[in-house]
């Protein structure tokens, strides 16, 4: 008699350890939306590290925690690695947790290979060894955007392999009244303000944000997230000096949900020049509260916010500035624009993304 038993299923959930990154918001929100109907397809093992599995109470599923001894023992002393599961789901390029069982078949999720234009050549061509590895390994590829899934293509030999694209979703915390930041000074607040969100470092190209703003007197410009590169926010705060920006400029570390939520309700828009994105949430956020939304034309942000959004070809600080006035303008004269942006960024829901990946599972464990 076949089993009518549901199928067990392990997620890596241990991109968790950064719960405000990319990586920690996929796994978060990915997982979270599983758990919403997992009386209906599958029984789920979430591997996690200490103190995270407080991220889905009260959503019912097993917890499998990475504690300190049995890291230090070594992966292959896992006890549930060797535990006999329908299927494996890998949630991030950075894991480093396999299945015992070759048999197990393994979803891969890569989310970019933004690496290879960060780290040194030896250090890139190391890590890119460790991914076409794993994905030798796997039983399917999945990518979260065309961008990546081309990308990967281009630098690793796949074989018979295929990537199949499952965009991300995007989850905003609401607040009915959201307080005010007590970064935002009162004269800031009634000031227009242009805001950008996320690591401040070299690859989101946020310098080039405080060159344009000598070209808009109008506006404040708010620059949120953490700041670890010390070398590029010293270059960041030498701009600010050189062009008399200190009064203009606001730069909180990080940022609540609420503060978020304040911050895309009240801004001018999103300011997002990044040089490297596997996805580019921020725009989607944006988009939802039906803003205007400005980004580079490079890797996968024009895939992310469509036609809907605006672009900058080239970060000369004029151009910018212009740019991002007509955008402005034009938006303000279109009044179809709010249902526009909803429209793109209801493209991008963590039911949507949810389904396809359960749609991927059955398709797994049935074959």
């Amino acid at each position: 008699m076949k089993s009518t038993a549901k199928p067990r299923i392990a997620l890596d959930m241990t991109m968790l350890k950064y719960p405000y990154t990319g990586l920690g918001q996929f796994s978060l929100y990915l997982g979270k939306e599983l758990l919403s109907h997992h009386s209906q397809d599958a029984t789920y093992d979430f591997l996690l590290y200490p103190q995270k599995e407080d991220f889905f109470a009260p959503l019912p599923y097993k917890p499998q925690i990475l504690s300190w001894w049995q890291r230090l023992l070594g992966k292959n002393k896992l006890p549930y690695l060797f535990q006999n599961y329908a299927l494996w789901h890998i949630l991030s390029q950075n894991s480093r947790y396999f299945p015992y069982n070759t048999k197990t078949p393994i979803v891969y999720t890569i989310h970019d290979l933004n690496f290879l234009k960060e780290d040194s050549p030896s250090r890139a061509q190391q890590r890119l060894k460790v991914v076409a590895q794993q994905i030798q390994k796997s039983t399917a590829v999945v990518a979260i955007s065309q961008y990546a899934a081309d990308d990967i293509a281009k630098h690793i030999d796949l074989g018979n392999k295929k990537i199949q694209v499952i965009h991300n979703g995007v989850a905003m915390k609401h607040f009915d009244r959201p307080a005010r930041p007590t970064f935002m000074p009162t004269e800031a607040a009634s000031k227009p303000f242009l805001y950008t969100v996320g690591f401040v470092s070299r690859r989101k190209n946020v310098h080039v944000l405080v060159e344009m703003m000598q070209h808009l007197p109008q506006y404040n410009l708010v620059i949120a997230g953490k700041k670890n590169d010390a070398d590029y926010l010293a270059k960041i705060q030498e701009l600010i000096q050189k062009y008399g920006l200190a009064t203009q400029i606001i730069m909180p570390d990080f940022i609540s949900d609420e503060e978020k939520f304040w911050l895309y309700q009240n801004c001018e828009a999103l300011v997002f020049p990044s040089l490297l994105e596997g996805f580019g949430m921020p725009l989607i956020e944006a988009l939802s509260m039906q803003k205007t939304v400005f980004a580079s034309h490079l890797t996968s942000l024009p895939e992310v916010g469509g036609e809907i959004a605006h672009y900058w070809h080239h970060f000369e600080p004029h151009y910018m500035a212009q740019v991002l006035r007509e955008g402005i303008e034009k938006n303000k004269q279109d009044t179809s624009y709010g249902q526009k942006a909803l429209a793109q960024a209801q493209k991008f829901t963590w039911q949507v993304a949810a389904q396809k990946y359960k749609d991927l599972y059955t398709q797994m464990i049935q074959a």
